[in-house]
């Protein structure tokens, strides 16, 4: 018995000092930006994602984020589709999904998922053209949504995609939360 009781002991002190809201649920309770809009019924989500190049910033950003200051994370299984705008004037850009790795490509190349990508992925769309795209998150893991245009994704034009096959819903998670 009093093996039982600090086994149960040290789990409970592991849950303490880990906190009320670790792991995927943490990440799950902080506020969806406008740009995100999940439906639970059909068990998708809409990104809304629009490119543009504020004033004195060093890259372009994805509907204000970049370098990957935010994850999206969508449970697996979900179909995610997008609406994607370029509205930067000084620049083509796309979006590809491409699986997570040690550094950021340099341009953009096979999407993960099929159908995970904007159309012209290497020379980008111009401003004004858009994008619609749907695809499903049929494997768990770590993704990079980047801009395949070459040298864009590793100037800063990237957010993050987890597809969490623990997940019930669509959450995020900001860098340094």
């Amino acid at each position: 018995m009093p093996k039982v009781l600090s086994c149960i002991r040290f789990g409970l002190i592991r849950l303490a000092l880990a906190g009320p809201l670790a792991g995927p649920l943490a990440a799950q309770t902080a506020e969806l930006p406008a740009w995100i809009h999940p439906d639970p019924a059909t068990k998708s989500v809409l990104l809304d994602l629009t490119v543009t190049h504020p004033d004195g910033a060093p890259s372009a950003v994805i509907s204000g984020q970049h370098d990957g200051s935010i994850q999206v994370i969508v449970p697996r299984g979900w179909t995610i589709k997008w609406h994607w705008v370029n509205q930067d004037s000084t620049a083509s850009h796309s979006l590809v999904v491409v699986a997570e790795r040690e550094k950021l490509p340099q341009q953009g190349g096979q999407a993960v998922f099929t159908n995970a990508m904007t159309r012209a992925v290497l020379p980008g769309l111009p401003v004004g053209r858009t994008d619609d795209t749907s695809f499903e998150a049929e494997e768990g893991g770590w993704f990079w949504v980047i801009c395949g245009v070459p040298g864009h994704a590793i100037a800063g034009e990237w957010i993050s995609l987890r597809v969490d096959p623990a997940a019930t819903e669509v959450g995020v998670k900001k860098k340094g939360a």
